[in-house]
């Protein structure tokens, strides 16, 4: 199954995934945009992604700095709409 995400997206999962771990050995297919993806890896790629989006939003709730809420709340929808693509893509397996 092949994704689609942009190229800010795909900086957001590469940077992500260099940081905070790459457990399904991802990092070297998202920086050559190779997005076809098994089952397992799908599933790993969206609870990373979903581990972010947790983060951003205790992030974001605990934030009292009016600009840096606004960028975690961006962040957060970017995050949300990549997780529903990602979902999406799960179910059609």
């Amino acid at each position: 199954m092949k994704l689609y995400f942009s190229p800010n997206e795909l900086h957001m999962i590469a940077d992500i995934l260099l940081n905070q771990g790459d457990p399904a050995g991802l990092l070297d297919r998202i920086m050559a945009n190779d997005l076809t993806f098994d089952f397992t890896e799908l599933d790993q790629l969206r609870e990373t992604l979903v581990a972010n989006w947790t983060r951003a939003t205790n992030e974001a709730a605990a934030c009292t700095d009016p600009q840096a809420k606004k960028k975690l709340e961006a962040r957060q929808a970017e995050l949300e709409s990549m997780i529903d693509r990602v979902t999406e893509t799960c179910a059609m397996f």
